[in-house]
């Protein structure tokens, strides 16, 4: 592995699988207002369904992802939870077409992550992009793609402890808990 270009950015799928639970086990995903993508470097890119419930065990995880790139599509029949494509980054943006696109890295502008969701929670469609690999930076493609580029912490944290918090302060500013706790009358 060490020897391919950009071997930082490679060979981590155990990354993948717990921020993807993460993120489609949140309420915001939930109640249908999360969509999320998985672009590789290769240049492929997954589409999650919402209502796609991923196995907790890796293993398992391991082998739906073989099944995925081996027939670009899971299940076989029936609703696709999970669907394989070959399209860059700038296509998979084009498609979302999102309203604003902002990038979290640590090399960007430092903000306080509350602050940056409640400007962003007024967007109509908002595209976030998180980076999935153990060390490095996102390349010059993808950082021109971002609006904004932020910084949420000064040291480097996991990508799914990113995902966490984006999702909860972002769940917090358009008061989707306070929507999910109250109780019919």
């Amino acid at each position: 592995m060490k020897l391919l270009k950009e071997s930082e950015k490679r060979g981590r799928p155990d990354i993948v699988h717990f921020s993807l639970l993460e993120a489609l086990g949140s309420p915001l995903n939930r109640e249908g207002l999360l969509q999320v993508y998985v672009h590789t470097f290769n240049d492929y890119v997954i589409s999650v369904a919402p209502e796609t419930r991923l196995p907790r065990n890796y293993e398992r995880f391991i082998g739906l992802m073989e099944q995925l790139f081996e027939t670009g599509k899971v299940p076989q029949t029936g609703q696709v939870l999970l669907r394989l494509e070959r399209k860059i980054m700038q296509e998979l943006i084009a498609g979302i077409k999102p309203t604003h696109v902002i990038a979290f890295s640590r090399i960007g502008s430092p903000m306080i992550l509350r602050e940056v969701m409640t400007k962003l929670s007024a967007e109509k469609r908002l595209a976030a992009i998180i980076g999935g690999f153990p060390r490095g930076h996102f390349s010059q493609v993808t950082t021109r793609l971002a609006n904004d580029m932020v910084s949420i912490d000064s040291q480097m944290l996991e990508t799914w402890t990113v995902i966490s918090r984006i999702i909860y302060e972002y769940e917090t500013t358009i008061s989707l808990n306070k929507k999910r706790l109250k109780r019919p009358s």
